[in-house]
């Protein structure tokens, strides 16, 4: 015997006289807020890569906010509902639009897979509030190339901002299930803006290119949420007792970097699972003892032992593609690497740092389920 309850309260539901559908484009999967510029004091580095004093610089106070819930939500322009002036309905205005997850992804108590959406892919599902039309669902996505006029040589600066393809400009491709040969390493994500905007500061063996939404000062929320998101309970009570200066982040970084841009990831807040660990998510490809400029390619994962000269790693980030033969202080001949890397003179930079101190450096394997240089986990 089957019972119908009606439910007085509710009067407007998906599935109440059929289910409102729609077909859109995402937007966006944070938004930018502006705080202005401010002055903060970085830590400056010698040949060795040692601190050697501080500078005070300028930078921006432009931060991203993700998805405030977490959940990997996204803001989508529906066609039909919603009118194509930005001038008039603004993306920021734009509902948050849900992914709804296979039975294979439990969704729940940070249990799941992440989503793999990004700005200008044409997305279909229904609202779950019926006529009023403020909760969207995303149950899937069209294939199609980018749109007219759009570089090609990487998913993720073609399809920045709202002007990717919409379904009209939408072509089939062939999809083989292979990862294509161009999906982009986490650096070349950085360039192409997706960590947010980034500013030139210093000169000589302190230059260095800084991302504004991860600078330490008053409280980051980019990076203290970063901290408890992969550190889980234990690290969130250390970071409520924390400077911005005396946290530890750049192994959550680079985390979330990895996931973000389609790569495998260790998952963790310690910088030494990068190495000690790294079967997790990439294969060794040199170690302090055997390195050489040679073996790398750009977005390989740089592991240092820090401090200086301790046993223990301590650092990690990403080679950027750039090397510059130095002389050292005991006047032998060195050379210094690029690296991107979080708590890098206070913030998330990309600067020059001696190879003296480094312990693996380890190529990350690209996740089977992408195609583009974008994951979903915002950061």
């Amino acid at each position: 015997m089957f019972v119908i309850v009606k439910l007085q309260d509710v009067s407007n539901f998906a599935g109440l006289d059929g289910f409102c559908w729609f077909v859109g484009q995402v937007e966006a999967r944070v938004i930018t807020h502006d705080a202005g510029t401010r002055t903060v004091t970085q830590t400056t580095y010698n040949d060795d890569g040692e601190p050697d004093g501080t500078e005070q610089v300028q930078v921006s106070g432009v931060t991203t906010i993700p998805d405030p819930l977490r959940l990997g939500r996204v803001k989508v322009r529906c066609i039909g509902y919603h009118t194509q002036d930005r001038d008039q309905l603004p993306t920021e205005d734009l509902p948050w639009a849900t992914v709804l997850h296979p039975i294979t992804s439990p969704g729940i108590s940070g249990v799941g897979t992440n989503p793999f959406l990004i700005e200008g892919t044409t997305v279909f599902g229904f609202f779950l509030d019926a006529h009023d039309k403020q909760h969207p669902v995303i149950l899937g996505c069209f294939a199609g190339r980018d749109a007219p006029g759009a570089s090609s040589d990487h998913r993720v600066s073609s399809r920045t901002g709202a002007t990717g393809p919409t379904l009209a400009d939408a072509e089939p491709y062939e999809q083989t299930g292979e990862v294509e040969d161009d999906v982009e390493d986490v650096v070349t994500c950085a360039e192409n803006g997706v960590f947010g905007p980034s500013a030139s500061v210093g000169s000589g063996p302190n230059a260095r290119t800084v991302y504004s939404n991860y600078n330490e000062g008053a409280a980051n929320s980019n990076i203290r949420g970063l901290l408890k998101e992969y550190g889980g309970p234990g690290v969130a009570r250390y970071v409520g007792n924390k400077t911005d200066s005396q946290l530890l982040w750049c192994a959550a970084w680079a985390s979330a970097a990895l996931n973000r841009c389609g790569f495998k990831s260790p998952n963790t807040t310690g910088s030494q699972v990068f190495g000690t660990n790294a079967s997790q998510y990439g294969d060794v490809i040199a170690t302090g003892k055997d390195f050489s400029v040679d073996k790398l390619k750009k977005g390989d994962v740089i592991v240092y032992k820090w401090p200086a000269g301790s046993g223990s790693t301590g650092h990690v980030g990403f080679y950027t593609g750039e090397s510059k033969p130095f002389t050292d202080v005991n006047n032998k001949p060195a050379v210094r690497i690029g690296v991107l890397g979080g708590n890098q003179s206070n913030a998330l930079s990309s600067k020059l740092m001696s190879t003296k101190h480094i312990a693996y450096v380890v190529r990350p394997r690209r996740t089977s389920a992408s195609l583009t240089a974008s994951a979903a986990r915002e950061i």
